[in-house]
């Protein structure tokens, strides 16, 4: 058996004490199979700024199914 990506999305923790237990979590599907980790944290960063918060953390999330080796 082998994995089949099937999709990705990220998932960003945003810090501010307006939110309730002060932290606020967004995702946002469809993130390209090439994307880098310091391209997503950017992006990350420029959402967190435009809201006047802080990047908490961020998570890539991957789905992926399992399909039979090639004989």
């Amino acid at each position: 058996m082998n994995y089949e990506l099937t999709e990705q999305s990220i998932q960003y923790v945003f810090g501010n004490k307006k939110y309730k237990n002060g932290q606020k979590t967004r995702n946002l599907k469809n993130v390209k199979t090439g994307a880098k980790a310091d391209e997503l944290q950017k992006v990350g960063q420029a959402i967190a700024s435009l809201q006047d918060d802080s990047l908490d953390e961020a998570y890539l999330v991957q789905k992926s199914r399992l399909v039979p080796a090639a004989e």
